[in-house]
């Protein structure tokens, strides 16, 4: 009996004790952890804002191949800024390209002939009045000159140098508008029909390629050997005409010709396209920005190959009074004007911009590089916010302040006065090492949303930033170090 009382006061004594830890504690965790973690391991964290000097570049070139094409020229109503965009288009022809058999070809005197050849460049879209005329001249290619596929063209390639000096060299001007009223209402609006331009070539053309095939089959076995000895290409530049730029979906080649088959005369077709295994090279004109380049209370973005805007990050600022800091966070915002002419031909706004260091502006692109969060970032255009968000680029900032130390040859043992001179002498002999720019791009993308290519963007754009050397924009910093 004594026992068991014993046993049970026990176990009273083991809940009370229980409970009285319980209501021991409170709910506020203010503190917690604080006892377990080492002051030195302590963190502060602190956020300043800092200027950025941002000022227009002019892009005299940009890394031309592409698989858009833009033809056509217009004025912008903002800016009155002109824009003119040709291209040049090699022609894709499938492994061991074939014609009928010799025997079966309609021949005239004995020799292969084709029933006509025509080229058409496949609107994708387009920017002006669909009834605007516009005039462009067609010009073959040189076959002793080819664009070569180890090459790297840009846009302000010289056409000239490319084209054709033979006397039976195609050279043909023709006129276009958007809208082909020379078609019925019930074609030009019927859901398969693809607006395009239609460029009618001698008939002997056509047969020249023909015959090439019966005397030269290997000249049909690849792209390579068609484009050497058959097509060279073709250079569409525009002649005449204001307020049109169409966007090439595709460029195709084809000849019509006739053979026989099981004793029935049949119409036979052979296309080759322009696509992005061989060359399609823009090139791009812009002429009256001298003003938006001049400017100084703003920035501009214009495409195609026009202005892009520099900023000058300020390094040396952000790390003046906190060398020992973590930059945890540094986020940048480039704000847009709204146009101040209300049209309906204003240029729309790039939808994307690329934020690379200024000395990789076009190796980035040669490169086929995409954004590494690292040394260059992406941004889209918010139409919520007008503007481009670029939300954390500490990575960029952290690499610019080792690039300058390094370089510089900072070492611990160095004064601050031995440190500063390094760095003075550094920064003159490297004076873009901290600029980066922002680059209107187009991109693909995978199944999943992921960036899988990025293009400079040939598209028409413009759009005006908040900036320039007079109205410095801001930059924001989060810090973080460890307590002592």
């Amino acid at each position: 009996m004594m026992n068991s009382i014993c046993k049970n006061f026990t176990n009273i004594l083991g809940v009370l004790f229980l409970l009285l830890c319980i209501f021991s504690c409170d709910d506020n965790t203010d503190t917690f952890g604080s006892n377990v973690i080492p002051s030195s391991d302590e963190t502060s964290v602190s956020q300043t804002v800092y200027q950025v000097l941002t000022k227009s570049l002019q892009i005299d070139s940009l890394v031309a191949n592409s698989s858009d094409c833009y033809l056509g020229r217009v004025t912008d109503p903002e800016t009155s800024a002109t824009t003119t965009c040709d291209f040049l288009a090699q022609f894709y022809s499938l492994d061991n390209y074939s014609f009928p058999d010799y025997s079966k070809i309609n021949k005239v005197n004995g020799v292969p002939v084709a029933d006509s050849v025509e080229m058409r460049l496949y609107i994708k879209s387009y920017y002006g009045d669909s009834l605007n005329s516009m005039k462009i001249g067609v010009y073959e290619l040189d076959s002793n000159n080819i664009m070569s596929e180890n090459d790297t063209y840009f846009t302000n390639i010289k056409p000239d140098k490319y084209i054709s000096k033979s006397l039976n060299a195609i050279k043909k001007e023709i006129s276009f508008a958007v809208s082909d009223l020379s078609l019925s209402d019930s074609l030009r609006y019927s859901s398969s029909y693809n607006k395009n331009i239609r460029i009618k070539l001698p008939v002997s053309y056509g047969s020249k390629i023909i015959n090439k095939y019966y005397k030269h089959p290997e000249y049909f076995k690849n792209s390579y050997n068609f484009i050497h000895n058959v097509v060279p290409g073709f250079y569409f530049k525009v002649i005449s005409g204001n307020g049109t730029i169409v966007h090439i979906d595709v460029s195709t080649l084809s000849v019509y010709f006739k053979y026989t088959q099981n004793d029935s005369t049949l119409t036979g077709i052979q296309r080759v396209a322009a696509t992005e295994e061989v060359i399609q090279n823009n090139y791009v004109e812009n002429k009256n920005i001298d003003n938006l380049l001049k400017a100084s209370d703003y920035t501009y973005l214009k495409t195609p190959a026009g202005i892009f805007t520099e900023a000058t990050l300020p390094i040396d600022s952000i790390y003046a009074t906190h060398s020992n800091d973590s930059v945890n966070s540094a986020k940048i915002v480039f704000k847009r004007y709204n146009n101040t002419l209300v049209d309906y031909y204003n240029l729309p706004t790039p939808n994307y911009l690329l934020m690379v260091l200024k000395s990789d502006m076009y190796s980035f692109f040669e490169n086929n590089k995409i954004p590494d969060s690292y040394k260059s970032y992406y941004s889209t255009f918010s139409e919520s916010y007008n503007s481009y968000t670029f939300s954390n680029i500490a990575n960029l900032i952290s690499y610019l302040k080792r690039l300058r130390d390094n370089g510089a040859g900072i070492s611990e043992s160095d004064s601050e006065t031995a440190k500063q001179a390094k760095i003075t002498k550094w920064e003159a002999e490297n004076p873009e090492w901290n600029k980066i720019v922002l680059v209107p791009i187009s991109t693909e993308t995978s199944s999943l949303n992921a960036i899988t290519a990025v293009h400079n963007d040939f598209s028409l754009a413009s759009t005006k930033l908040v900036g320039g050397i007079n109205n410095p924009i801001s930059i924001s910093i989060v810090y973080s170090h460890f307590n002592k």
